[in-house]
């Protein structure tokens, strides 16, 4: 059999062959580290930029008063996106959606819902 070694304290110099074979992983270890830190640098000026650009223009873009229902009628949702203000309700006549603009609460359209 082999004569295993015993001794792992005594340091042996290493071959030649060796050598480059530790300097070419130290090389492609410091190039992934190098790859490493600058996606994580993307990473967190992206962060940073969303968050210096994100306004707090909520109010600029509802800035409306007051939404203009038919007499009687009763909320049943309301939804903000995109700077629309969509608002279902029922009334006597029926239930129908407003889209309103946020900003100047002028009616954008209306919808009217029916039955089949």
């Amino acid at each position: 059999m082999t004569d295993p070694q015993t001794n792992f304290d005594k340091d042996e110099p290493l071959s030649p062959e060796a050598e480059a074979v530790m300097a070419k992983a130290r090389r492609r270890a410091g190039l992934s580290m190098l790859v490493m830190m600058v996606g994580f640098m993307a990473v967190v000026l992206a962060v940073v930029y969303r968050l210096a650009t994100m306004g707090n223009d909520v109010t600029d873009r509802y800035a409306l008063q007051l939404i203009a229902l038919p007499e009687g009628a009763q909320v049943i949702s309301a939804q903000v996106q995109d700077g629309l203000v969509t608002v279902t309700y029922g009334a006597q006549s029926g239930q129908a959606i407003r889209i309103f603009d946020g900003e100047t609460g002028e009616m954008v359209r209306e919808i009217s819902v029916v039955v089949e």
